[in-house]
C-alpha cells in the first residue's frame, strides 16, 4: 500500500521531513512517499486574532455539527516553531480547497484510486476541524499547527505521525464515511477512533496508541493484511514510546543520548524518535570541538585550537577555497570578535527550539565571562559514530 505525503507551502519542509524520516523507521508493505513539491491552498483568508482569550475560543472548539461525507477527527502540531505572539495573524480556507490540493496531485501524478494521498497543512479549515477524510475514504488533510501553544516542549512529529498511520487505518478499516462515523467513540477511551474534541484527549490517544476491542474487532472483521496491521500498531507504539521519552524527559528534566553520526558529523537524539538538530558549518565546527573537550575551554583560548577546529571545519564547510575557509576562521576565533558569541547564541537557539528549555539546556555550550565554556553532559551519553 502506498501513501503519498504532501504539504502546503506555509508548512514547514523540515518539519515535514522529521514526519518521513519518523514513518519510515517502520518497515512494512505500507510505504511513505513524500512530495518534493508544496502547494498553494486556494481562497485562503486571512484574519487576526487579539490575544490568547480570542485565540482558544476559536480554537479548542470543533464544530459540533458534522457531516457525513466530511468525517474527521485529528490533532495538530508543534516543534521548531516560535511562541505565539499577539496579535497574531492565520490564514483560514474551506474543506473542498484541500481536497482540491489531494485531487489535482492525483491527477497530476496518475496515482491510482486504491492509494491515499494526505495533505499536512498550517492553513486553518473554516469548520475548524483537526483534519478530515473525503467521501472517497483515500483523500485527507490534517492540520498542523498550534500544538506548540498547548503542550510546551511536545514535538509536532509524533501526533502528526500518529494520525497519519491511524488514517491509513481507518483508510484499511471503513469502506465509507457512514461506516466510520457510527465506530467513533464520543467519550475517549484511548482508542485512535476517540473523536477528541479536547485538545488534551489528543494527547491520550498518542499516550495510549490503543485500538479498542470494538475497533479490533471490525479489523478482524475486515481481514485487513496482517502485515499491514503488524506494521500500524509497531508505528503507534514506536510514536507512544518517543512520545513518552520526550514527555517523561522533560518532566524529569533528564537528557538522552547524542550520537555524530558520518563524514558530515549530522547531530541525532535517538531516544526522541532520532530527532536530527541542524546545525550550519561553523555551529557544527564548534559544537564537535566541545563535545570532544569535556574539561572546558575557555573563549579566549580557542585560537590555541585552531589546528582542531579547522579540521572541523574544512570537512564541514561550504567554501570552495581554503582562504574563504581562513577568513572565516580568523572572523570566528577572534577574541575581539563577536562572532563566536552569535555562533553560541544560534546553537542554543536550535536545541532549545527542538527540545524546550528543560532538556535543550544539557546540551548547550556554557559558561561565565573570562572561564572555561563547556557541554555539562555525561561522556556515556555522546557517541561518535563517524567515518
Amino acid at each position: 500500500m502506498r501513501v503519498h505525503l504532501i504539504r502546503s507551502s506555509e508548512y514547514s519542509a523540515r518539519s515535514f521531513d522529521s514526519i518521513i524520516k519518523l514513518l519510515n523507521r517502520f518497515q512494512g508493505p505500507i510505504e511513505f512517499w513524500a512530495s518534493e513539491t508544496d502547494f498553494q491552498i486556494a481562497n485562503a483568508i486571512e484574519r487576526e486574532i487579539k490575544d490568547p482569550g480570542q485565540f482558544e475560543i476559536m480554537h479548542a472548539k470543533i464544530m459540533e455539527s458534522r457531516s457525513l461525507d466530511r468525517m474527521s477527527m485529528f490533532d495538530e502540531d508543534i516543534s521548531e516553531r516560535e511562541p505565539v505572539k499577539f496579535p497574531v495573524k492565520e490564514k483560514t480556507s474551506e474543506w473542498d480547497d484541500f481536497f482540491n490540493v489531494c485531487k489535482n496531485y492525483r491527477k497530476i501524478k496518475n496515482i491510482p484510486d486504491n492509494e491515499l494521498v494526505i495533505l499536512l497543512t498550517d492553513t486553518r479549515n473554516d469548520k475548524n476541524w483537526f483534519g478530515a477524510m473525503d467521501s472517497t475514504m483515500r483523500n485527507v488533510f490534517i492540520h498542523a499547527a498550534d500544538w506548540h501553544y498547548y503542550f510546551e516542549g511536545l514535538h509536532e512529529r509524533f501526533p502528526i505521525a500518529y494520525e497519519i498511520i491511524v488514517y491509513v487505518l481507518r483508510a484499511l478499516m471503513f469502506d465509507d464515511l457512514v461506516e466510520l462515523e457510527k465506530s467513533i467513540h464520543h467519550q475517549s477511551k484511548g482508542c485512535m477512533m476517540d473523536f477528541c474534541q479536547d485538545k488534551k484527549e489528543i494527547v491520550l490517544k498518542v499516550r495510549t496508541a490503543d485500538i479498542c476491542s470494538d475497533c479490533f474487532k471490525i479489523v478482524e472483521d475486515k481481514r485487513i493484511d496482517r502485515r499491514c496491521l503488524a506494521q500500524i500498531i509497531e508505528t503507534m507504539e514506536g510514536v507512544r514510546k518517543n512520545f513518552l521519552s520526550m514527555e517523561r524527559s522533560a518532566y524529569l528534566q533528564q537528557p538522552s543520548k547524542i550520537e555524530i553520526r558520518g563524514f558530515s558529523h549530522q547531530l541525532f537524539l535517538p531516544e526522541y524518535g532520532d530527532l536530527e538538530i541542524h546545525l550550519n558549518p561553523k555551529q557544527k565546527a564548534i559544537y564537535c570541538f566541545y563535545l570532544r573537550h569535556p574539561e572546558g575551554v575557555r573563549i579566549v583560548d580557542l585560537i590555541d585550537h585552531r589546528k582542531e577546529i579547522a579540521h572541523y571545519y574544512n570537512r564541514f564547510s561550504n567554501f570552495s577555497t581554503l582562504a574563504e575557509i581562513e577568513v572565516a576562521l580568523n572572523t570566528l576565533l577572534d577574541p575581539t570578535n563577536n562572532n563566536i558569541n552569535e555562533v553560541l547564541s544560534k546553537i542554543k537557539a536550535a536545541f532549545t527550539k527542538a527540545l524546550g528549555d528543560k532538556i535543550g539546556k544539557h546540551y548547550l555550550i556554557t559558561g561565565q565571562r573570562g572561564e572555561k565554556y563547556a557541554i555539562n553532559l555525561p561522556q556515556e551519553l555522546i557517541s561518535f559514530c563517524v567515518d
